[in-house]
């Protein structure tokens, strides 16, 4: 018989793998607890609410993507995050949702935040320019392009003709951010 936490681990893992195919407001908590294995009633009984179980999966996704010793490390990130794209979709379709508790879920700690911009910003001090952009945007600005990145992939590929090869591209200027701020 599973324990208490690992049913909660199954029943999220199950949402977040559902959401490979389907939108959050398509996934049913019978859905989700047939996809792990588990009768529906511990939705319930561990969560509350499809609602609540949505933001636990939330708050998953942003600690292991803001896991220790991740600061400074865009091109990790993205390699991360294009490994499970169902994870970028689940935070898109929090933000989509606009609840303001699946925002805060899906951000990260503020202390990370302030360590992660930190490093951006000795690293644009490092080059010397005579006016540097705010690392708090920069930091923002390089997110929304690893998750832009991977959420709207299919459609760069048809609209913009990228080729096999864009992943390593996108990589490989990620590792130059990643110097440059290290």
């Amino acid at each position: 018989m599973a324990t208490s936490d690992e049913t909660r681990d199954a029943l999220i893992a199950a949402l977040i793998r559902l959401t490979r195919t389907k939108a959050l407001s398509e996934i049913s908590v019978r859905e989700v607890a047939r996809e792990a294995g588990v009768n529906h009633g511990l939705v319930h009984r561990h969560f509350g609410s499809k609602a609540n179980l949505v933001r636990a999966a939330t708050q998953r996704i942003t600690a292991e993507v803001h896991a220790p010793g991740s600061l400074g490390q865009a091109a990790a990130t993205f390699r991360y995050l294009s490994e499970r794209p169902e994870l970028v979709r689940v935070l898109a379709q929090a933000c989509l949702d606009g609840r303001r508790d699946l925002l805060e879920a899906a951000s990260p700690t503020p202390e990370h935040v302030c360590a992660v911009v930190e490093r951006i910003q000795e690293g644009l001090d490092g080059l010397g320019l005579a006016e540097t952009p705010n690392p708090r945007v920069l930091n923002a600005a390089g997110i929304s392009a690893i998750l832009g990145w991977i959420l709207f992939k299919p459609m760069l590929e048809v609209g913009y003709g990228i080729g096999e090869t864009a992943d390593d591209d996108v990589l490989g200027l990620l590792e130059l951010l990643d110097l440059a701020t290290a």
